[in-house]
């Protein structure tokens, strides 16, 4: 295996999705992940229904009835003849059991589209079932681009909202905060309209809503004129990275790092905005495939660890400079074509390097066996009240391994670190945590149980994850 021809550049080294038999000289790999053993169970009414697994394999379920509304009527007369509970579920990105549910599973995908897209007022209306990479091009016909984005663009826009999805900006927030107004279903079947000027404890509560509230079926979002990005990412040693996180930051409209495990190099990965005019004519071909290179190289390591920390560093030391630059939406959605897990945690902004050296630490202390490169970014303090970001700026940290690799170990060791440094869990992410733990974390947590009640008193939307997250009985 030529590792010379390791390429880490921000494109690849973003993707993660897919999976299949992957050559390392001398051994294979073949996915852990079982195919369903049950094609499907008969439902109510007589037709089969099929079983729901997420992205990575990691959550799955047996509904006994899935549902597609047509449209926001055919969604609330559902809602007002529902006699078991109901769990939403968007793109399946979530790998906390949020969504899995032996009951009734209801998919927004039919309601989707861009619409009513004001280019004078800087906003449009998204449907919920909308995938994310479906909002650029709609606006950019107008003048108009996302104010930012996550770099997984197939989420669909209501879960996004529902856990706080966010891009990386020390003065921007998750796309929660460019919500302006929001319409959701309680469970009475009713619609509900709410903004921060009005119904504002429902809106605070239903722009971080984890599907507990109602259906969220639509929302106005703020924009921002159509503009290009340029992105430079570089490989720095893991000290400098460390060391100049914060100068970075406040050089870059958005920055964020992917630090390497068991190695001495951090990938640093600089985006701001540029005149068209600054865009060369001819832009370089992207280079290796850096995913499937750390494939190979994790498959290989396994027939010889004492060889980890020489193959990721030889790897990552020959990795040379890399600009790209396209319309926003370009450059913020990235391909994922390996599958992972995740556990993510935002600390306050002010400790994020430090957590991160303590981890990166305590990965080679235990000589834990991952290579997956960890992520960490910078995004702005809001006021949702179950946002992890709520009244701070917060520095998210994500660990990540493949979907075919344990990574229940990894996750155990890493999450106390989190807590030490007062982290908060991204909802949709893998953690541990109960209600007590929740209701310490968060002033407004009472507030949101409150809203809930009011919007669903019988707990039409819970499953046994949200009734032991939130404490519902």
């Amino acid at each position: 295996m030529n590792f010379d021809r390791i390429q880490l550049n921000r494109r690849n080294l973003l993707k993660a999705a897919g999976a299949g038999l992957v050559a390392a000289g001398t051994a294979g790999c073949s996915s852990s992940v079982k195919p369903q053993e049950s094609p499907g169970i008969i439902g109510k009414d007589g037709k089969r229904v099929l079983p729901w697994s997420n992205w990575s394999g990691n959550q799955s379920c047996q509904p006994n009835e899935r549902l597609v509304p047509r449209n926001e009527d055919e969604l609330l007369n559902i809602l007002r003849n529902a006699t078991q509970p109901i769990r939403s579920v968007g793109s399946g990105h979530s790998f906390s059991a949020l969504v899995p549910t032996n009951q009734t599973l209801l998919s927004l995908a039919r309601l989707r589209g861009v619409e009513n897209i004001d280019s004078d007022a800087m906003e449009a209306d998204v449907w919920a079932g909308t995938r994310l990479s479906q909002i650029g091009d709609k606006l950019w016909e107008h003048g108009l681009s996302t104010i930012n984005m996550s770099d997984i663009d197939t989420q669909a826009f209501g879960g996004a909202l529902a856990t706080s999805t966010h891009g990386t900006g020390k003065d921007l927030g998750t796309l929660s905060t460019h919500v302006k107004t929001l319409r959701i279903a309680n469970a009475a079947g009713d619609i509900l309209e709410c903004s921060a000027s009005q119904n504002a404890d429902l809106f605070n509560a239903a722009r971080n809503n984890l599907g507990a509230l109602g259906v969220v079926t639509k929302a106005r979002i703020n924009a921002d004129k159509a503009y290009y990005l340029k992105e430079h990412s570089w490989m720095m040693s893991e000290d400098e990275g460390l060391e100049r996180a914060e100068e970075l930051r406040d050089a870059h409209r958005h920055y964020e790092m992917y630090a390497l495990p068991h190695s001495d190099y951090m990938l640093g990965i600089a985006i701001d905005k540029i005149d068209p005019s600054e865009i060369p004519a001819d832009q370089p071909e992207p280079s290796g495939d850096a995913y499937e290179a750390f494939r190979m190289m994790s498959n290989l390591i396994d027939y010889m660890p004492f060889a980890r920390s020489w193959l990721v560093n030889f790897g990552a030391g020959g990795v040379e400079p890399e600009t790209r630059y396209g319309r926003s939406h370009d450059i913020f959605g990235n391909l994922r074509d390996i599958r992972f897990n995740e556990m993510e945690y935002t600390v306050p902004a002010e400790v994020g390097p430090q957590c991160l050296r303590e981890i990166l630490q305590t990965i080679k202390k235990q000589n834990i066996p991952v290579i997956f490169p960890i992520e960490a970014r910078y995004i702005k303090g809001d006021d949702v009240w179950l946002s992890p970001f709520y009244k701070r700026d917060g520095f998210a940290i994500s660990c990540h391994n493949f979907h075919d690799k344990d990574y229940k170990k990894y996750f155990a060791a890493i999450e106390p670190i989190f807590w030490k440094y007062d982290g908060r869990p991204h909802w949709g992410k893998i953690h541990t945590l109960k209600a007590a733990e929740f209701a310490a974390r968060y002033e407004r947590f009472n507030d949101f149980l409150r809203v809930r009640k009011e919007m669903d008193p019988q707990g039409l939307f819970l499953n046994d994850h949200l009734r032991s997250t939130l404490g519902v009985s």
